[in-house]
C-alpha cells in the first residue's frame, strides 16, 4: 500500500456518504466544533472516489461548516475496493465505541486539567464528567465496580445462579416508555419516562460492560426495564443463559443504587424455560415484547403462559400490540417506526 498523503480540499467539493450508519446529533457536532476551535483540525478525513465521498469524518465536516472553515485535510482511501470501503465505515465506527474509560485514570486527568479547559464544551460531560464531582452516589457504584469481574455480589437464585430482581412499588399509571437510544444527560424534559431496551443488543451492551458509566445517565428517569438481551432458538443454550444473566445482573445492579427496575422477560423454546423465568421475584411487574413475533405467536404463547404460571406478575408491560390470548393485567405500548432515532438528530 502506498503511503497516505494529506491533501487539502475545498469543503464544497466533499460529499456525504449516503450509507453512513453513525448518528451525529446537533449537540455532538457542536462539541466537535468546540474541540476543533480549541485544538485545531488534527484528524484528516478519509475520502474516496472522484466525488470525494467522506467515508470517515462526516461529523467533523459538519463541525467545520459551523466554524466557517473552507479547506479540510483529507487522505484518500482509494486503495480499498468499494466493498472494503463500505465495511471500513462500519468497522471504524464500531471500534470507536466498543470500550469505555478507566474511570480512575479519567478522574485524575480531569482533576488535573479542568482548571485550564472547559471539558463540557467538548461533550465530556455527556459521557462521565459528573463523575469528577465524586458525590456519594458515585462512591457507591465505584465500590461495586471492584467486584465487577466476579459479578457474584448479589443474591442468586435457581439452578443457574441468576441474580434476583426484587419486586418494587411501581406506579403503572406513570409508565411511559422511551427507547434507550434516545436517552441523554440532563434530560429534564423526559425524566418522567421509563427506559426500554427493545433494540439491537450491541446498542446497549455497555450498560453491562460499563454500568458505572450508564447509571449516571439512567438514574434521572422514573424507571428502567432491565436490558432485553436476545434469546433465539438457534442460539446455543450457554449463550441464552449468559444473556439472561446479563439481563438480571443489570436489573439488580441498578436496583442496588436506588433505581426502579421492571424485569424484562425473554424466552426462546421450551429448553429456555429451565432458567429464563428465574431471577424475578414472584408478583413483580414485568415487561415483554411481541414486536416481530407475529409469525411465532403459538411458540410465544407457550413461554408467556409459563411465565404467568411461574412469576405470577401483578402487571405486564407489553411492547407492541398484545396477542388476543395473552392473559394477565396488560398495559401495551405500540412500536412506532422512527422511535430509535434521537429527536435532535440532524
Amino acid at each position: 500500500m502506498d503511503k497516505l498523503k494529506i491533501e487539502y480540499l475545498d469543503i464544497d467539493k466533499l460529499n456525504h456518504y449516503a450509507n453512513n450508519c453513525k448518528i451525529h446529533t446537533k449537540e455532538q457536532i457542536e462539541h466537535i466544533a468546540n474541540s476543533i476551535k480549541e485544538f485545531g483540525f488534527n484528524d484528516p478525513l478519509g475520502i474516496a472516489g472522484k466525488d470525494n465521498i467522506v467515508l470517515e469524518g462526516n461529523g467533523r465536516v459538519e463541525a467545520a461548516k459551523l466554524l466557517g472553515m473552507t479547506n479540510l485535510p483529507c487522505v484518500r482511501l482509494d486503495h480499498m475496493t468499494s466493498e472494503e470501503q463500505q465495511a471500513y465505515v462500519i468497522a471504524h465506527n464500531s471500534t470507536n465505541i466498543e470500550t469505555g474509560f478507566d474511570s480512575k485514570v479519567l478522574l485524575n486527568e480531569l482533576d488535573r486539567l479542568q482548571a485550564n479547559f472547559d471539558f463540557k464544551d467538548f461533550g465530556v460531560k455527556n459521557e462521565m464528567f459528573e463523575m469528577a464531582e465524586r458525590d456519594d452516589f458515585y462512591k457507591d457504584f465505584l465500590s461495586l465496580k471492584k467486584k465487577k469481574l466476579v459479578r457474584n455480589e448479589f443474591e442468586m437464585v435457581g439452578d443457574y445462579d441468576l441474580p434476583l430482581i426484587k419486586k418494587q412499588d411501581i406506579d403503572i399509571e406513570k409508565i411511559e416508555l422511551m427507547n434507550f437510544n434516545n436517552t441523554k444527560y440532563n434530560d429534564t424534559r423526559n425524566k418522567h419516562k421509563t427506559i426500554q431496551f427493545f433494540t439491537y443488543d450491541y446498542k446497549f451492551d455497555y450498560v453491562y460492560s460499563h454500568p458505572e458509566f450508564a447509571v449516571e445517565k439512567l438514574k434521572q428517569y422514573y424507571c428502567l426495564l432491565s436490558p432485553d438481551y436476545s434469546l433465539y432458538t438457534d442460539m446455543s443454550l450457554s449463550l441464552q443463559i449468559k444473556n439472561t444473566f446479563k439481563n438480571r445482573w443489570c436489573g439488580v445492579y441498578f436496583q442496588s443504587l436506588g433505581l426502579r427496575v421492571i424485569p424484562t422477560i425473554e424466552w426462546s423454546d421450551e429448553r429456555s424455560f429451565k432458567f429464563c423465568f428465574d431471577g424475578v421475584e414472584k408478583g413483580s411487574v414485568v415487561a415483554v415484547s411481541t414486536y416481530g413475533k407475529q409469525k411465532i405467536e403459538e411458540e410465544f404463547m407457550k413461554g408467556y403462559n409459563k411465565m404467568l404460571e411461574i412469576i405470577k406478575p401483578s402487571d405486564i408491560i407489553c411492547y407492541e400490540k398484545p396477542f388476543p390470548k395473552m392473559g394477565g393485567k396488560i398495559k401495551a405500548f405500540p412500536y412506532y417506526h422512527n422511535e430509535w432515532r434521537e429527536c435532535y438528530e440532524i
